[in-house]
């Protein structure tokens, strides 16, 4: 992790390690741990060794047997069989199927705000970024972790005190543009640290750890993390704009109205137009809408 990041007030770290010892920290699972080795150090891996790490996880079987027969990828005929579900999706394609079914089965506790609408915030996030990742010549891997991770952080925070979260949710006003300095008033750390020390603990690649830490302040980033941590930004951005909030907070009204100066500066910086930004927004709507994870 970055001189930045380290040398922020121990807090976050702090909270980690309480919940660890309480055992309600997220759970990533052994078989997805060995599947991240495996694809990121053998390019020659087979499929039935693919199938033998997620066997050991029946969730991640599931999941992918569902994801396997949805719009995107079915041919009319129900897919039961795991080896047959990995080659229709394909193998770079199951990883960020993998790490997005394990999101939506990790949380242990309920949080005092609506676990689905945040679920499906960060689902959508995900897929946005992978488009992002494609038009700003980014690994599309780890824009979907990107996405898909950044405010896990939100979630510890308020498992670790749900009275304090729902002050912080008060302080807000929920507005999205507010959130993170409610969140330093109520916990003396913001929800972006959070996420960044526990991707970090799970080995998260560097990109996507300061991609993330940096998501609220791209520009303050070292400049080669400013890519990932604009495509973070950009990807939760994006998600409110298609009127969805993550049941914390929203665009305040103006920005809703019409884009912030945050926005359009962060386009400016990767070189997007709008138009082509709102484009590609609906697009990667669309794509998550034909595998289903977000519903």
């Amino acid at each position: 992790m970055s001189e930045e990041v380290a040398n922020k007030p121990n807090i976050s770290k702090a909270i980690l390690e309480r919940l660890q010892s309480l055992e309600d920290l997220p759970h990533f699972p052994d078989a997805l741990i060995k599947l991240e080795y495996v694809l990121s150090t053998d390019e020659n891996i087979k499929i039935d060794e693919i199938v033998q790490l997620i066997v050991q996880d029946p969730r991640l079987v599931a999941g992918l047997i569902g994801v396997v027969n949805t719009a995107k990828y079915t041919t009319g005929n129900h897919i039961t069989d795991l080896a047959e579900a990995i080659s229709r999706v394909g193998l770079k394609d199951v990883r960020l199927m993998a790490h997005a079914i394990n999101f939506k089965e990790s949380f242990k506790r309920k949080p005092p705000f609506s676990q689905t609408r945040f679920i499906k915030h960060a689902l959508l996030s995900a897929f946005i970024a992978q488009g992002l990742a494609k038009v700003l010549k980014l690994n599309s891997g780890d824009a979907f972790l990107c996405g898909l991770m950044r405010d896990i952080g939100i979630y510890l925070l308020a498992i670790e005190d749900r009275e304090g979260y729902l002050k912080v949710i008060k302080l807000a006003g929920y507005d999205i543009s507010k959130l993170t300095r409610s969140e330093v008033t109520v916990f003396g750390t913001q929800h972006a640290m959070m996420s960044a020390r526990l991707l970090q603990k799970w080995g998260f690649p560097q990109e996507v750890v300061l991609g993330i830490a940096h998501h609220h302040a791209p520009d303050k980033a070292a400049p080669q993390f400013q890519p990932y941590a604009y495509l973070t930004y950009l990807a939760e951005q994006a998600v409110f704009r298609l009127n969805i909030d993550n049941g914390i907070a929203d665009l305040s009204a103006g920005d809703q109205e019409s884009p912030s100066l945050s926005l359009l500066r962060a386009l400016n910086q990767v070189g997007l137009t709008l138009e082509a930004y709102d484009e590609l927004i609906h697009k990667a709507y669309e794509a998550a809408e034909e595998v289903g994870l977000h519903n």
